[in-house]
């Protein structure tokens, strides 16, 4: 009789333990999810403020150079008063002046375009990563609750009919 008791007990607790262990998995599958996400968000924020302050110090840089410019203009209006080839150099200079403004403002451009690369870079790395380490304490929860169910199944020997 004790061992009838005994299967009798065993077969109870095989489906509430193979219950319990699936609702941990799934409480543990969610963290992960949870976990993810949050620094999904995170680093969305993060790009977000390197953005702008990017944005913020170009638009510094071109007010400073807009003011440098015309500090320059300034100066060429009080020698302008001058003859014809005055004149003719000081267009020969601000020729020169805009090619120069037009060479910085497409190496800014470019610079630009590698910060951006770089924290595209940055971002897919570290999604990557986020999600090898769910996945990976995923599979470790999931190794864990095999053998528990397997131990289960195997407690469950078939019974011989006479």
């Amino acid at each position: 009789m004790t061992t009838a008791s005994k299967s009798t007990q065993s077969q109870k607790a095989s489906p509430s333990v193979v219950a319990e262990t699936a609702e941990k998995l799934e409480k543990v599958a969610v963290e992960a999810k949870d976990q993810a996400l949050e620094s999904i968000e995170e680093s969305k924020e993060k790009l977000e403020v390197e953005a702008k302050q990017l944005t913020d110090t170009v638009q510094e840089q071109l007010r400073q150079f807009k003011q440098e410019v015309l500090q320059r203009i300034d100066t060429l209006k009080e020698q302008i008063f001058g003859s014809q080839k005055e004149l003719t150099e000081l267009k020969s200079f601000i020729k020169t002046e805009f090619n120069t403004v037009i060479e910085d403002l497409s190496s800014l451009g470019k610079e630009l375009k590698e910060d951006v690369s770089q924290i595209s870079t940055k971002h897919k790395e570290h999604l990557t990563d986020t999600l090898k380490r769910s996945k990976d304490s995923t599979i470790e929860v999931l190794k864990k609750v095999k053998p528990v169910v397997k131990a289960e199944s195997s407690d469950k020997k078939p019974e011989l009919k006479s």
